[in-house]
């Protein structure tokens, strides 16, 4: 990331620098138009490599936090997952096919009235 971010502030120097150029030149031809515009995207230019090295310092303070908060892995056995499921109680069918999986539209729930 480091290296990319530097060949892409010196990419957007060189633009930078090549469209002052270019606004200079028109200036000194007097065409008041060009100037402008190459005088704002020289200007976009600059804004660029100030947004690339600010997005560099948020990825490093985002990897540092990361490396920071190692979350513990968490195991989840099939045996904890059925539990999960007979808390959720999900209809009288579930019950009857212990737990496998079923169609939810066909589900009649245990406190529905027929």
């Amino acid at each position: 990331m480091r290296h990319t971010s530097y060949t892409l502030c010196a990419l957007y120097g060189l633009l930078a620098i090549g469209l002052f150029r270019c606004a200079f030149l028109s200036y000194q031809a007097e065409v008041w138009g060009y100037t402008a515009f190459f005088a704002a995207a020289s200007i976009g230019a600059v804004l660029a490599i100030v947004h690339v090295s600010w997005l560099h310092d948020e990825y490093r303070d985002v990897l540092a936090e990361l490396d920071r908060r190692q979350p513990p892995i968490r195991i989840v056995s099939l045996q904890d997952q059925k539990a999960v499921d007979l808390r959720a109680d999900c209809c009288e069918l579930w019950w009857t096919t212990a737990g496998e999986r079923h169609d939810p539209t066909t589900c009649t729930r245990k406190d529905q009235t027929l």
